[in-house]
């Protein structure tokens, strides 16, 4: 006699997954301890991409559920990778904590192929790992000669990709953008950069929609943008053909702000001013498609989250990842919150997203942190099928 067994409840699923990304958050914050001669004939690479640092070492993995995790390299650490019948195994000290599987980005080779200048289209552009082609106007922020960086932030400092272009032009950058689109990517578009002067921000921006709306008009384009001083500027966006705008705060707390972003404080208005543009953005791009993106773990914990609620109400998608100090920054040495704390404001933030309502689509465009909080989003959604929770990816083209 044979006995049925029941398939999880997806409620019992939906607990699993959550539990696997607050393990995902700690392996971040704590690391990995592996030896590399052990996975080597497992895996491709052994780094992981570090935010403003390039490539470092490390592993990327999934756990049973499909989350994704990452995890730098460190000998202190209570997590462990071992192989052992060739099944690489996660550990937390002595107990056995998964069977992962290795994640590889999706390799692009239209990557590779060559404007008429002959430049890279990698030099000008990357396909995030959600299907969204991201452009950076400009490798470095003008703020640098003011001595006004933000603290947090190493745009300035970060050794650099050699083939990577320091500027970019409207041209080369819809050059780029119709060899992607030919390959069959890139209805979802972003451009960003360092703190450029805003005038020039405004015509390159333009300058850039208006040459790739020459070819292409059925396309999503988020401007990552500055507060503009005559907020009437605000609607030229809109005008061009961008769908989305956003402006990143970096910190709610508006004594902070003027600390930790004192270049965005002083040449852009002050914080009251950032915050009334994107209530002024959100009545001309409408509620879901202006974005901000805030450093979780420098604010005080009931400041940022009062700051998503505040947002989200306004019609805000509020976008954070974990702080994480860099080297040559003002910040350089400071310690990043303990995991629980990041924890606790992904899972408080994501109820209150889910409560005003906004799609799962709008919690992935913006500046580009979309993963960090979209994941749990669309766990407590229920969108997912089966006991997996796969990497979101943009609707495809028609």
């Amino acid at each position: 006699m044979t006995t049925a067994t029941s398939s999880p409840t997806k409620e019992l699923v939906q607990h699993q997954m959550l539990e696997e990304v607050r393990l995902a958050i700690e392996l971040n914050d704590f690391g990995i301890s592996y030896q590399s001669d052990e996975i080597r004939h497992l895996r491709l690479t052994e780094t992981i991409p570090y935010p403003f640092a390039g490539q470092l070492p490390g592993l990327a993995f999934r756990l049973p559920h499909g989350i994704k995790a990452t995890g730098k390299q460190n000998k202190w650490t209570p997590f462990s990778l071992r192989v052992e019948d060739g099944v690489p195994l996660l550990y937390r000290e002595k107990n056995l904590l998964a069977i992962i599987e290795f994640y590889e980005e999706p390799s692009h080779p239209v990557l590779e192929q060559k404007l008429s200048d002959g430049k890279s289209v990698r030099s000008i552009l990357r396909i995030d790992p959600h299907g969204q082609i991201d452009v950076s106007y400009s490798a470095e922020c003008a703020l640098k000669d003011k001595g006004e960086d933000c603290l947090f932030c190493s745009i300035n400092v970060r050794e650099r990709d050699a083939d990577r272009v320091l500027l970019q032009y409207p041209r080369q950058i819809a050059e780029a953008y119709d060899i992607v689109r030919q390959a069959g990517y890139g209805r979802n578009f972003k451009i960003s950069g360092g703190f450029v002067p805003e005038r020039r921000e405004l015509e390159s921006y333009i300058d850039v929609v208006e040459a790739i709306r020459e070819k292409y008009t059925d396309f999503k384009g988020v401007a990552v943008i500055g507060a503009p001083e005559d907020l009437t500027v605000l609607a030229k966006y809109k005008e061009a053909g961008y769908t989305d705008l956003s402006h990143n705060l970096e910190v709610w707390d508006k004594d902070l702000f003027g600390f930790i972003c004192p270049g965005k404080a002083r040449r852009n208005g002050g914080w009251r001013h950032w915050v009334d543009s994107l209530e002024a953005a959100v009545e001309i791009f409408g509620k879901g498609h202006v974005h901000s993106n805030l450093v979780g773990g420098l604010d005080p914990k009931e400041t940022f989250l009062y700051g998503i609620e505040y947002l989200s109400s306004k019609g805000v998608v509020a976008h954070f990842g974990m702080f994480a100090p860099q080297k040559n920054t003002g910040l350089e040495g400071r310690r990043t919150p303990e995991p629980s704390y990041h924890w606790e404001l992904a899972d408080r933030a994501t109820d209150i997203q889910l409560r005003y309502g906004f799609t799962t689509e709008q919690m992935y465009r913006g500046p580009g942190t979309g993963d960090h909080t979209g994941r749990i989003f669309r766990i407590k959604k229920g969108d997912f099928e089966g006991d997996r929770l796969n990497i979101y990816q943009f609707p495809p083209l028609d």
